[in-house]
């Protein structure tokens, strides 16, 4: 994962990978702390992209979304037919 572009699948995959590892029956001790803390790395990084991307679609959506319309202006009833009132 020392690419310039972060391969999101690729880290995906490999942490899936890991996780079975650790659902076989035969683990050992030492491989595994190793598998552990490269799997901690992988999330931590899946989890800053993910952070970055939602960031990223937060800003699209402000930036393509309509400005709010003003409220229509309403008179209040008083009564009087508005059909009527300059005749």
């Amino acid at each position: 994962m020392t690419d310039k572009k972060f391969q999101f699948d690729e880290a995906m995959t490999e942490l899936e990978a890991i996780t079975g590892w650790f659902e076989s029956t035969d683990v050992d001790l030492d491989q595994g702390l190793v598998k552990f803390e490269r799997g901690m790395e992988l999330a931590a990084a899946l989890k800053e992209h993910l952070t970055s991307v939602e960031n990223r679609v937060e800003k699209i959506k402000v930036k393509f979304s309509a400005p709010a319309k003003p409220a229509a202006l309403t008179l209040p009833d008083d009564g009087l037919d508005a059909a009527n009132l300059f005749a």
